[in-house]
């Protein structure tokens, strides 16, 4: 076969082909449709009758239940010391003793006085019985007057004695220790100061409330406490008492919650973050927080209806963290949904797996 006949065989056969593969794609080369999306699984809850709180949340100190500075009555030198600072002491525990010569001095000269002022008190007595006419009744009003002198006397040393032992007036710990045995300690000074001690095994919880809020304080509304020094931890209590009025300097007013510490967990000094029950509602009607959807100052919840969802915006109350009162919107017979993680938009249809 001569070369210029292959040539034109070979053109004839590819243009063949081509025109065959045009033809085919003509005929079956449409794109299928997309396979329909299945419907969004999502759980559905009903509004619901119940107590909701509204909290507010403040910061507050913790101070202790009781604090003290002793000091010594009077004057002397410091004799023993039994405490330093962290230790646990019990009411009427010994903490220091003082020295106190004079008053010693004086306690066994007025004992001295009384014995004698005693005995010459008694002599005139029976002097006055048995010859009342040669005993003068005055000298025998005099003697009983030396003697409850001298008694009183002796009496107000024995109390200044007592004073030099240092107790502990409640149970506590020991937080401050200012002064060393052998330091001469001064009655009615501010700089003689012997020990501090605090019991916290219950604390008071001072909290600044705003003046927004002031006027709906009342006692026994709900306090729980956390601090990042305790993570994990919560503290519970009530509001105790409050000054009804306000600070003029910051218009805020000062309200106390007693909470229970016997671990010694919360020390004095800290600050605390307080989450403060301030207003209650009773038969509110609620919906689970997770049902909430905030879109800028707008809030919304999705409700089902024959498979799909509807976009509902809704007026909400009260929010405690778990559930949100529910004040225009929504029906007691509503299906509400909860998507959980699956993002929901208004028509989409979806399959109710759990309704409560």
């Amino acid at each position: 076969m001569s070369a210029p006949l292959r040539r034109f065989l070979l053109c004839a056969g590819s243009i063949t082909v081509m025109v065959t593969l045009g033809a085919c794609d003509r005929s079956g080369g449409q794109t299928p449709p997309p396979p329909p999306v299945p419907p969004t699984e999502i759980r559905t809850t009903h509004l619901a009758q119940g107590p909701i709180t509204r909290s507010i949340v403040l910061p507050a100190q913790v101070i202790p239940y009781q604090e003290a500075t002793l000091y010594a009555k009077v004057s002397g030198y410091l004799k023993t010391i039994n405490v330093d600072k962290g230790d646990k002491v019990k009411a009427g525990a010994i903490l220091a003793r003082m020295e106190i010569p004079e008053l010693a001095a004086a306690k066994a000269r007025q004992q001295a006085e009384l014995q004698a002022a005693s005995s010459d008190y008694e002599r005139l007595q029976k002097a006055l019985a048995r010859t009342p006419d040669l005993v003068v009744p005055d000298t025998v009003d005099q003697a009983k007057g030396r003697f409850e002198v001298a008694k009183a006397s002796l009496a107000e040393s024995e109390t200044l004695l007592g004073y030099a032992t240092i107790t502990a007036p409640f149970a506590g710990v020991i937080t401050q220790r200012y002064v060393d045995p052998g330091a001469l300690i001064q009655a009615n000074n501010a700089g003689s100061a012997i020990v501090s001690l605090m019991d916290f095994s219950t604390v008071r919880l001072q909290v600044a409330v705003p003046e927004i809020e002031a006027a709906k304080v009342t006692v026994g509304q709900p306090v729980r406490v956390t601090t990042d020094n305790l993570p994990g931890r919560q503290f519970d209590g009530k509001v105790t008492r409050f000054t009804y009025a306000l600070d003029t300097t910051n218009r805020t007013m000062l309200a106390e919650a007693i909470l229970q510490n016997q671990d010694l967990a919360l020390r004095p000094g800290m600050l605390v973050t307080v989450k403060l029950g301030i207003e209650r509602k009773e038969h509110a009607p609620l919906m689970p927080e997770e049902a909430l959807v905030n879109e800028r100052s707008n809030t919304f919840a999705y409700t089902v209806a024959d498979g799909k969802a509807a976009k509902q915006p809704i007026k909400v109350g009260f929010n405690d963290g778990q559930n949100v009162e529910v004040l225009d919107g929504l029906k007691a017979g509503d299906a509400i949904a909860l998507p959980g993680k699956a993002k929901l938009s208004d028509g989409q249809s979806v399959r109710v797996v759990d309704s409560q």
